[in-house]
């Protein structure tokens, strides 16, 4: 870090794709072809980190500006960051690490780019080095095993009541009906009331009949389901009823939800 400033004379240098004039006050981006004529604070900050380039400049050095007339004008910090940040728009994306500054220590000009300053995550094209590539090879297996580790295999629910028939056009037909777990009631004569609307049907339209009772019977669940061309067709069926005890399945309604064909 430097605390006394050397204003010898310089005609201009070199910085990335620009070309900064020192006589003239103007930034020459060369790649563009175009010219930012510097106003006295931008020229005074950079004419300082041009003749100090690669040393950190501290901000309390940088801030206060030299007057012709001899007085002095301070820059507020937040001054001095969008400086700094009119620098690294204008040194072009790939040379805006050129110019950094440093909290609580200073402002710097690099010589060349350099990549430990900028972020991992800069870019998604960006090479990794082995420490990084390890760490994150490490972190992947934790989380893995922590994964592993908590959750449990998943149960495979068993129907109550699991039945096959044939239908009067001759196709097979599952029938399944579910409870709730903590009854132990027997669901057989549900299910038989339910099958034997089912063979009233000339035609049923699925080749798997689900049935899904909530606590107190208050409400049936049907999912059906039928393999087709494309794969596997689903439908839902939800059914709330007031009284549970009222025997709602009769052909009549198996047709009008299209349970059942015409």
């Amino acid at each position: 870090m430097i605390s006394h400033i050397d204003r010898r004379d310089e005609k201009g240098m070199q910085i990335g794709c620009c070309w900064f004039d020192d006589e003239r006050k103007v930034l020459i981006n060369q790649s563009t072809a175009t010219k930012w004529q510097l106003n006295h604070s931008e020229y005074w900050v950079l004419s300082i980190l041009a003749k100090h380039r690669g040393q950190v400049v501290p901000i309390e050095t940088l801030a206060f500006l030299e007057e012709e007339q001899g007085c002095h004008q301070k820059l507020s910090v937040d001054e001095m960051e969008q400086l700094v940040e009119n620098f690294k728009d204008y040194f072009g994306d790939s040379h805006r690490g050129l110019i950094e500054l440093i909290a609580d220590q200073g402002v710097i000009l690099y010589n060349r780019v350099v990549g430990h300053h900028s972020s991992l995550l800069d870019t998604p094209n960006k090479a990794i080095s082995n420490a990084h590539y390890i760490l994150i090879i490490l972190m992947t297996l934790l989380a893995c095993n922590f994964v592993y580790s908590n959750l449990s295999a998943p149960e495979f629910v068993i129907p109550d009541v699991s039945r096959t028939f044939e239908s009067q056009s001759g196709a097979s037909v599952v029938f399944k009906l579910y409870g709730d777990d903590k009854s132990e009631r027997d669901f057989s004569e549900v299910a038989d009331t339910s099958i034997s609307a089912l063979k009233q049907c000339d035609t049923i339209l699925w080749d798997s009949i689900s049935a899904t009772l909530a606590k107190g019977d208050n409400s049936v669940s049907i999912l059906l389901k039928k393999q087709v061309d494309k794969g596997v067709r689903f439908h839902n069926i939800k059914v709330l009823r007031d009284n549970p005890e009222l025997l709602f399945v009769s052909t009549a309604w198996l047709k009008k939800v299209r349970i059942c064909g015409e």
